[in-house]
């Protein structure tokens, strides 16, 4: 009887669970782990020598195995809970957040970063209102915790000098970390209320008392939620809207059609980010039918602006996003949309990420 009892505990899960597969339908993606899933591979002799299919169908059972991500969170709870595991992939978990540790500058990358971006600047600009500002990232506002930090005061020193023809915006007191995603390196929009008040006082922008719309969508599992093991649950994405960002259009260069500021649909895409400006974007240029001026701003810029910019439309009748990283500065010469005639405001906005790999800027 103990026996029976014993196989029992032993095959009945297994059995369940293979009674669950079957009736359960294969997932396309995950997006807690932000990737695809593998399919349910195609047999073939060819494949069967070529030593291809099996492979793919060990990975495919990986994939769609049931309960798949309440099996991760355990793992994750046993990881945190049991070994105390607290850092893996240069992400740590502290008590309810991940971080990304990014430590060191690297000097070769920020040479690179602020020649390119004089370079570009003075190509294509005959404005005189130019400013900068740099993002830090979620580790700089953590006190009283024993991990390595970048010294932004160093960084911030050696940008000055290399840009001494621009104006300087520090945004460092007016975030802290609760201003940024708990699973993500990215800042909220609803967190920004004092970075645009800072630069639209920089900038010498009206302040306007418009009203705002709060809307929200999700699940939104962040860039950092894949890379260690964590008991985080699903955010959500918060954003602002009201009748001039609702009626701006959005020309998205690269996909040569005109889109909505936000995407509410694109939650559902890997990376749920995506809701603000439809994501990473080589070129896109907002117009605002709604400007009671003729002002024009180009911002060269990284992902963390696609929160932002929609935040200063009302300011501006046109609002042009160059994204270094997908399009060649040398190239921008080429498109007629950009002219920089019009004496427009320009923002240099860049995150510690894109500054210490400014390879990929082109």
């Amino acid at each position: 009887m103990k026996d029976k009892l014993t196989i029992i505990c032993i095959l009945g899960p297994l059995f369940l669970l293979s009674i669950l597969g079957i009736c359960t339908p294969d997932a396309e993606l995950s997006k807690e782990e932000r990737r695809k899933l593998e399919q349910l591979p195609e047999f073939s002799w060819t494949n069967v020598k070529n030593n291809t299919y099996f492979p793919k169908w060990t990975d495919y059972l990986t994939d769609q195995f049931p309960c798949r991500d309440e099996f991760r969170k355990l793992k994750g709870l046993i990881s945190l809970n049991v070994f105390q595991k607290s850092e893996e992939n240069n992400v740590i978990q502290i008590d309810d957040t991940l971080y990304e540790i990014n430590p060191y500058i690297d000097e070769k990358s920020l040479t690179h970063f602020t020649d390119l971006l004089n370079k570009t600047i003075a190509t294509y600009n005959n404005a005189s209102n130019i400013y900068y500002s740099i993002i830090p990232d979620k580790t700089y506002y953590l006190e009283g915790k024993n991990i390595p930090k970048l010294d932004y005061t160093s960084l911030t020193n050696q940008i000055k000098e290399e840009f001494k023809n621009y104006t300087y915006i520090s945004l460092f007191e007016e975030l802290n970390k609760e201003s940024y995603f708990q699973t993500d390196i990215h800042w909220k929009q609803s967190a920004l209320e004092n970075v645009v008040k800072k630069l639209k006082k920089e900038m010498n922008l009206p302040t306007n008392n418009l009203s705002w719309t709060k809307q929200e969508v999700s699940p939104f599992y962040g860039a950092l939620k894949s890379r260690i093991p964590n008991n985080i649950p699903e955010e959500t994405i918060t954003f602002y809207i009201n009748d001039i960002i609702e009626q701006a259009t959005v020309y998205n260069y690269e996909k040569q059609t005109t889109e909505k500021v936000y995407q509410k649909e694109n939650i559902n895409h890997l990376d749920g980010y995506d809701v603000f400006l439809s994501g990473a974007s080589a070129l896109l240029i907002i117009e605002n039918p709604n400007a009671t001026t003729n002002k024009e701003l180009v911002v060269f810029r990284d992902s963390f602006a696609s929160t932002l910019i929609p935040l200063l439309i009302p300011e501006y009748q046109k609002i042009t996003l160059i994204d270094l990283r997908y399009i060649g500065s040398e190239y921008l010469k080429n498109i007629p949309e950009i002219t920089f005639q019009n004496n427009p405001d320009i923002l240099l906005l860049y995150s510690i990420p894109v500054i210490n790999n400014s390879y990929t800027l082109k």
